[in-house]
């Protein structure tokens, strides 16, 4: 009987766990979605410092979810998010137009990532 306890206890904390890793995922992506949307907005207004602390959110926003997320196992998708975060924020310095392009390529990553994190058949087999 105490084995049954102790694995429905273990059981439980793993989909509390799961649960919770869960919501943060989709919060965090949120929160990068927005940043860059604003960057986007103030791109367009040709505030290029508010573009700029924009990509520096959502740079440190993922920055702050991989480290936290140190068990990933999309390394190659995160990479690439990665990647894509510095690129913004190296054009953002150079003031070029590219950084839009690179904007809508990132939030199309972290959109597809936050789906991928979802429960799914595919997921749990």
């Amino acid at each position: 009987m105490k084995r049954i306890v102790i694995c429905c206890i273990i059981a439980g904390v793993i989909f509390a766990s799961g649960i919770s890793a869960l919501i943060y995922t989709s919060s965090v992506t949120e929160d990068i979605a927005q940043s860059l949307e604003q960057l986007r907005e103030e791109f367009l207004k040709g505030d290029m410092e508010a573009a700029r602390a924009a990509a520096q959110r959502a740079g440190d926003k993922w920055k702050d979810f991989r480290e936290m997320h140190f068990l990933t196992v999309d390394n190659d998708h995160s990479l690439e998010i990665t990647m894509t975060a510095k690129r913004i924020q190296s054009l953002l310095e150079k003031e070029d137009g590219e950084a839009l392009v690179e904007c809508e390529v990132m939030l199309e990553l972290i959109e597809v990532y936050g789906r991928e994190q979802m429960p799914g058949i595919m997921n749990i087999l």
